[in-house]
């Protein structure tokens, strides 16, 4: 059984722009809202609020207990925030794969893979390109030998 775990770079692309995207509420709030002082204070507070909760503790807890598992005739999704959820698919019930890949993906880490099967799909988030690549041939050969 070999185990996957998701790119840490991509964690850090995410979460940079999630404090961009938090400075500029904060700003455009106290831009636009500056004579609310309330209003603008409370605003602010709760975007910040927001950013640092998903910056500094709900996007690391999911990247750090996320993990794609690959046996001879399995794969597993372990992942979870407040609930741990286990997704498990037979490698012969796969039809067909799509992988999903950003222009510089071996940088970023935003390498998806799609499995879809008879009745469902499960994906495969922020893979290294290596990774990537293997579990791509592992279930492309599993398709299309259960083809035969």
């Amino acid at each position: 059984m070999r185990k996957f775990t998701l790119k840490p770079s991509a964690l850090y692309i995410i979460c940079g722009l999630i404090a961009i995207v938090t400075g500029a509420a904060s700003y455009l709030v106290w831009r636009y809202l500056g004579s609310f002082d309330i209003l603008m204070y409370v605003l602010i507070a709760i975007f910040v609020f927001l950013g640092l909760l998903f910056g500094f503790w709900l996007l690391p807890a999911y990247f750090r207990r996320t993990v794609v598992c690959l046996s001879a005739d399995d794969i597993t999704v372990h992942t979870g925030l407040i609930f741990f959820r286990r997704e498990q698919m037979k490698l012969k019930t796969a039809q067909y794969v799509t992988r999903v890949s950003s222009p510089l993906s071996g940088i970023t880490g935003f390498n998806f893979l799609v499995i879809h099967a008879l009745g469902g799909n499960m994906l495969l988030p922020f893979l290294r390109t290596e990774d990537c690549d293997e579990l791509e041939r592992a279930l492309s050969a599993a398709v299309t030998g259960a083809e035969d």
